[in-house]
């Protein structure tokens, strides 16, 4: 969704930019461009706010089946689906508000969330049940730690599968602002130190 957002925005601040071209040369040219640049920017406000209730809207669904499997940190996406699999893509829950929070809270949640979809995979009707996530090395260990504990299968791709995952660093502090609430002062990853994890779970 991250890369949806950023195509909205890059599409809306170029229709804006063309808005404000035509409304500058219509003195010149015509009024045409003047109704032109109003097409424009009325184009380019619904565009962001159709794009953000509708992003909205899947984000709820998401959460409230991630509440229902009684998740506290994660939601998954069904992506990929055959006759004796599934994948899941794995997504961290950013609060709705800004939380008072701590890395601890919320790395002991997401480990917490680790056995809860073990025991879902284990009663999915699928003989295999993959989930797949793109994450810093902190939350990656973290995962890699929890499969060894259930001793599930997993491996590390070798590129990471969601290119939008890597957040830059006004990204980063924005997350913080919504997680911790503006008080932690957390280094934000380097691109390189972003992984995505595959784990498996197979059942009989």
């Amino acid at each position: 969704m991250r890369v949806w957002q950023k195509r909205d925005y890059g599409v809306f601040f170029g229709m804006i930019a063309t808005a404000v071209i035509c409304f500058f040369t219509h003195f010149y040219v015509g009024m045409f461009l003047l109704y032109v640049a109003a097409a424009l920017y009325v184009g380019a406000v619904v565009l962001v706010f159709n794009g953000i209730r509708k992003r909205d809207a899947i984000k709820k669904r998401y959460h409230r089946e991630a509440k229902r499997m009684d998740l506290e940190r994660t939601f998954v996406i069904p992506y990929n689906e055959s006759d004796d699999e599934i994948w899941f893509e794995l997504h961290l829950m950013e609060p709705d508000k800004k939380q008072k929070n701590t890395p601890v809270r919320i790395l002991r949640q997401y480990i917490r969330d680790m056995q809860r979809l073990h025991d879902f995979a284990r009663t999915y009707p699928k003989k295999r049940v993959v989930f797949v996530g793109t994450t810093h090395q902190t939350l990656t260990v973290a995962a890699m730690n929890a499969a060894k504990r259930l001793g599930l299968a997993y491996e590390v791709a070798p590129i990471i599968h969601d290119k939008s995952a890597p957040m830059t660093k006004r990204e980063w502090r924005g997350v913080l602002r919504k997680m911790y609430g503006g008080d932690q002062k957390i280094r934000a990853p380097a691109k390189g130190e972003w992984r995505t994890l595959i784990v498996r779970v197979e059942n009989p």
